[in-house]
């Protein structure tokens, strides 16, 4: 029986690869062209200026690191990353607790309206930010239900607004869903039935769920850990909104920069700030690499 592709003319074939090689040397041309105008060319343009001794002044000047060394040496200028840095921990902290809470529970529908729980979860990431600054300033603020109900009980006011604290619960507030999004899509592939049978075995449930659900919530409380820390450290419309005039995030710090004219300085604290978001992705992208290897018991 004869083959019929080699009926096939060989000049056919070549023109055929040739044809496919022009056609994906033009497509990917095209869409890392898109790629570098629409994302990384704007990134790039912000390295270069960070190492600009004036992006004002005469152009061919030799690059310089007095930016960076501003922000390492200089108080006011490195608190800002500092003060970001904390209040991301700080969130990261509580979103563990509060973000696996409310995954479990409505996943493992612990808790009555369980699906109306994890709905509403999502709400905050379709507000813009400067509606959370507002909502808390309206519930914590000076006339909010908060203060009023402190009053009541306390015969003192408890009012959060211009506060440390205020900023982590608008930045819990900002990144909760993402904790809530990581770790419930790890518990709904993962089999009940494990849990139940260890609970029929005696095991308490606090127990059950530290040995067998939270190792294998891992890979979810990493990403999602990073996940809060990167838009925690990115978190500028709410902060703006509370405590701009007080504390000073990196965020905010650049903003003020930019304003002032100040671009090569706010350029140099937006590096850093890429730099802690690719070093945050990296760590995580290789831990679950090796989680995702390593052979299952």
């Amino acid at each position: 029986m004869t083959d019929p592709y080699r009926t096939i003319p060989r000049s056919y074939a070549r023109g055929w690869w040739r044809a496919h090689a022009l056609e994906r040397a033009a497509w990917s041309l095209a869409i890392w062209l898109a790629f570098v105008v629409v994302i990384l060319g704007p990134l790039l343009a912000v390295v270069a200026f960070s190492f600009e001794p004036s992006v004002y002044g005469k152009t061919g000047a030799a690059p310089t690191l007095l930016w960076y060394r501003r922000i390492l040496t200089e108080p006011e200028l490195h608190g800002p990353l500092v003060r970001s840095g904390e209040i991301a921990l700080v969130v990261v902290a509580v979103q563990l607790v509060l973000g696996t809470a409310i995954a479990y529970s409505t996943v493992r529908n612990r808790v009555h309206g369980a699906r109306a729980l994890d709905a509403l979860s999502n709400i905050t990431i379709a507000l813009p930010s400067v509606v959370v600054g507002l909502a808390l300033i309206a519930f914590y603020g000076p006339f909010g239900p908060v203060v009023a109900l402190s009053k009541l009980v306390f015969s003192r006011s408890l009012e959060l607004t211009w506060t440390f604290w205020i900023v982590v619960l608008a930045h819990v507030l900002e990144t909760f869903p993402y904790m809530v999004r990581s770790v419930s899509a790890v518990l709904q592939k993962m089999d009940p039935r494990l849990e139940s049978a260890a609970r029929s075995l005696g095991a308490r449930r606090f127990h059950v769920f530290r040995t067998i659900t939270l190792p294998q919530l891992r890979p979810a409380l990493v990403a999602g850990s990073v996940l809060v820390l990167s838009r925690s450290v990115a978190e500028f419309g709410a902060t703006i909104i509370v405590v701009s005039a007080v504390i000073r995030t990196a965020p905010i710090k650049i903003y003020a920069e930019a304003e002032s004219g100040s671009l090569e300085l706010a350029s140099a604290y937006s590096v850093i700030l890429m730099l802690g978001s690719f070093a945050d992705y990296a760590v995580m992208s290789r831990w679950l690499g090796k989680v995702e290897a390593r052979p299952a018991d």
